[in-house]
């Protein structure tokens, strides 16, 4: 019995890994100025297979998902449907911008998909350059 309960237990932690993602940008460059952090805004849109790869695989991985939680403001919005100022919307995904409360950029937008390590060590350096400031 206390080995399934022992199983149970850590599956539930393996796939309580996630991104806390806002859903408006509204939202997110509110939060962002009153917590003083900055915000990686990913936009998506439905039928993306790299997007549907990172939101199954990549952000579920227990680091990025915990740095991204506890150093942004993480954003998560459709391209078709999103309240996102004009300079960032686009046609493509997946998309990162990596901007301040106002919406200036921190680092150049990233296009496409990357594995979880590879996204991490931009998060880190995106995070350096924005305490610098």
């Amino acid at each position: 019995m206390k080995k399934i309960l022992f199983i149970l237990l850590l599956a539930f932690t393996v796939n309580a890994a996630q991104i806390n993602w806002l859903t408006t940008y509204k939202e997110g460059s509110a939060l962002a100025a009153k917590e003083n952090k900055p915000m990686v805004v990913y936009m998506h849109r439905p039928g993306c297979e790299s997007c549907d790869f990172l939101e199954a695989k990549v952000f579920k991985d227990e680091n990025l998902s915990a740095y991204a939680n506890e150093h942004f403001v993480p954003v998560l919005l459709n391209v078709s449907k999103s309240d996102a100022p004009k300079h960032l919307i686009v046609k493509a995904s997946p998309v990162f911008h990596f901007v301040n409360a106002k919406g200036e950029f921190i680092e150049e937008t990233w296009y496409g998909g990357r594995n979880a390590k590879s996204f991490l060590k931009m998060l880190q350096e995106v995070e350096v350059k924005f305490t610098k400031k």
